[in-house]
């Protein structure tokens, strides 16, 4: 049974539907956007005055440099967040990277991709590739892991093929949270588990999926990357959840490829591993022995 934290903000969320109105598409959506977009998305001041924070800009584009104060970081994890290709950083994730950084020893570097509508799958997975290959090789860099969550899960694998096909060398290891792997939710599983998803819903992550993919459509294996090939990639730990429309994607990834390291929540919402329930800082001092090793 899942802890009575977790419990509580499943429930919570369920009952102010929050982040299922994010998620749920519609007309309104482009307003809920913009909304989102109005406040600059970043670090808290808390988090600032606790950890070595800093933004440089990459394309125009802030990325965002989290490291530990009190010492050197043990590795750099190159983190992709996640909010459907169409949201910004929400507060859970930079709460995630702090923790990771203060807790395990990590720099975290959080890109500020662009963002669908305003730009397609092409834009988005260019901008990736480009910081990659601007990152991978450097000295503060010799130890890289790279990830996300969901849309950032996503968005992790797709930057790994397209490093892998362009010759350049890999990450050490890589950790999908929760991973949107496929654009297309059409599995027969997802509409009993969306009944049971406090946070997304099919038609919202229809819509998102097609925004981003735009005329590439949402096939397109940078777009649904469950369909691409999976082979010459770093060891991957992956997470899931039982109470995630995308624990189909993350449980097809664990068919696919038998090399996965895959772990499912019972009764667990989409993200969890990022939060900070106590299943969520088990899950990130997993991730921290599974990088280490």
């Amino acid at each position: 049974m899942p802890s009575f934290t977790a419990r509580i903000a499943a429930f919570v969320l369920r009952k102010t539907g929050v982040y299922r109105k994010l998620f749920s598409g519609g007309p309104e959506f482009h307003q809920r956007q913009a909304k989102a977009l109005a406040v600059p998305s970043e670090p808290s001041a808390k988090l600032k005055a606790r950890l070595s924070i800093s933004s440089t800009e990459f394309q125009g584009r802030p990325v965002w440099d989290i490291a530990p104060k009190d010492r050197s970081p043990s590795l750099t994890m190159l983190y992709w967040h996640g909010g459907g290709y169409v949201y910004p950083p929400m507060p859970g994730h930079w709460a995630f990277a702090a923790h990771m950084a203060r807790v395990h020893g990590w720099r975290m570097i959080l890109p500020l991709y662009p963002l669908a509508p305003m730009a397609e799958v092409g834009e988005v997975t260019g901008f990736a590739l480009d910081l990659y290959k601007h990152i991978i090789g450097k000295p503060e860099t010799a130890r890289l892991v790279m990830g996300g969550d969901s849309a950032g899960g996503g968005l992790a694998a797709a930057t790994a093929m397209a490093a892998r096909d362009a010759g350049l060398p890999m990450p050490e290891k890589m950790i999908l949270i929760c991973p949107w792997l496929d654009a297309c939710p059409d599995d027969p599983d997802q509409p009993g588990i969306e009944l049971r998803d406090p946070i997304l819903t099919i038609r919202g992550i229809r819509e998102a999926g097609e925004m981003y993919a735009g005329a590439a459509g949402t096939i397109d294996s940078r777009v649904s990357p469950i369909h691409a090939d999976w082979s010459g990639l770093p060891p991957i730990l992956a997470f899931g959840g039982s109470d995630d429309i995308l624990v189909v994607d993350s449980r097809a990834l664990g068919a696919k490829l038998s090399s996965v390291e895959y772990i499912e929540g019972s009764g667990l919402m989409h993200d969890w591993p990022i939060f900070g329930f106590p299943e969520s800082r088990a899950a990130q001092a997993r991730m921290a022995r599974f990088a280490a090793a």
